[in-house]
């Protein structure tokens, strides 16, 4: 489904990747793991178009070669990804920031969507007119899942999930990714700090040191904790 060539890239003249590869199946949950600065966010912005590919490294999704093009294209595809900082709209109440995220869909679509949504993250139902701000964290990166679901994604890149969580909340917010890639089909590509909550979901583990894929692994070989501390030394 996602396949990754080569994939060299940085920041200005820095270079933070070297030669990526990698292959994502459809209805995995990869989780994306390794120590700070080992080009895990960098990983996923170039991978949806943010960052130059450099030295001719390519992106395959579906079947098609994405490599540079536009995030709006990236998204109609159903390629979508949600960044660390969700980036919601503080001043608008719950059902406001869902009708934002999809303001560029035909209105009967939105509304549908936004049923669905609301179907699925039930919490969010009885909160429309809260504004973030007064939302729990769990609640707000609920929040911010909805708001992805909304485009009817195949592939959603999640940048930090359980971050500023409590450990209830991310074993909630945990439940309802597994959620949406078991009854959405939804498959999922995850940089997350907290592997071993991860992991719980987490169907293929790709390890990263130093801006290259030292190790892939599924979820079973991960929990063998040799083999999970070896990504981190």
């Amino acid at each position: 489904m996602l396949k990754v060539e080569n994939l060299s890239t940085g920041y200005g003249k820095k270079q933070v990747l070297f030669n990526v590869s990698l292959e994502v199946n459809i209805g995995d949950i990869v989780l994306l793991a390794g120590s700070n600065g080992s080009g895990k966010s960098t990983l996923l912005k170039a991978i949806y178009g943010m960052l130059p590919q450099w030295d001719n490294g390519q992106v395959w999704f579906d079947g098609e070669n994405i490599t540079g093009k536009p995030t709006a294209a990236l998204l109609k595809k159903g390629l979508l990804y949600i960044p660390q900082k969700r980036n919601l709209f503080e001043e608008l109440t719950v059902k406001e920031n869902l009708e934002m995220a999809g303001l560029t869909l035909d209105k009967k679509l939105l509304r549908k969507g936004i049923e669905e949504a609301l179907s699925v993250f039930k919490t969010l139902a009885a909160n429309l007119k809260r504004t973030p701000m007064t939302l729990s964290g769990g609640e707000r990166q609920l929040l911010t899942l909805a708001m992805a679901t909304l485009h009817q994604p195949k592939m959603i890149l999640v940048d930090e999930p359980f971050t500023g969580l409590s450990p209830q909340n991310i074993d909630f917010i945990a439940e309802n990714l597994k959620g949406l890639n078991e009854t959405h089909g939804i498959t999922l590509v995850i940089v997350e700090h907290r592997v071993k909550e991860c992991l719980k979901i987490a169907s293929h583990v790709i390890g990263m040191k130093m801006g290259a894929i030292y190790r892939q692994m599924d979820t079973n070989s991960a929990r063998n904790s040799r083999e999970l501390d070896s990504i981190f030394i």
